[in-house]
């Protein structure tokens, strides 16, 4: 049986989780005018699911410890923060939700679906604290956040969809990758 064991954290490992923070952001990065333009709480995450998932399943197949996808949305939502706080919290939330998950199921990043759980669910999981972040700070009612429900469901099914497409895609570079011996 997989037992859940926390390793500690090298330099290396967290200057090369700084680095996959830096290309996910990168690669968002076209992707930003939707986030910083929807109103409604669905696209965002719609948008965000495929560059996000992609680079952080490179990263979490290279960095196997619980934790890993924790750092990089901390990483990330430092960054963010200075656009917008309530990206902070989203990033964290999201990462720390994805990662649990994916750590209850599987224990460990050993296992390639740990990775494509993980990385595929880290944009649908920043979706609930958008919403509450809004609730406290905006004043915003779920409803006024959601718009049309359908829409809202299907940009939610789109996000989950898309970022575990962006995490096969990842698992798949990261096996060439280390084909090469390059990771």
């Amino acid at each position: 049986m997989k037992s859940f064991r926390f390793q500690a954290f090298t330099v290396k490992d967290i200057v090369f989780l700084a680095v996959i923070t830096a290309v996910t952001l990168l690669a968002a990065g076209p992707f930003a005018p939707i986030v910083m333009t929807a109103s409604k709480i669905g696209p965002q995450a719609f948008a965000m699911a495929l560059p996000f998932a992609l680079v952080t399943s490179i990263g979490l197949r290279k960095v196997k410890k619980s934790g890993s996808l924790l750092i990089i949305g901390i990483f990330s939502g430092l960054v963010l923060l200075l656009m917008a706080p309530v990206m902070f919290f989203n990033q964290f939330t999201g990462s720390l939700f994805s990662e649990g998950l994916a750590l209850l199921f599987f224990k460990n990043y050993e296992n390639r679906k740990a990775v494509l759980m993980s990385s595929g669910l880290f944009a649908f999981f920043t979706l609930p604290s958008t919403a509450v972040v809004n609730i406290l700070a905006k004043g915003k009612s779920i409803s006024e956040q959601i718009g049309n429900p359908l829409t809202f469901i299907l940009f939610a099914l789109g996000a989950i969809a898309l970022g575990l497409i962006g995490a096969m895609i990842g698992n798949k570079i990261s096996d060439e990758l280390q084909k090469a011996g390059k990771m």
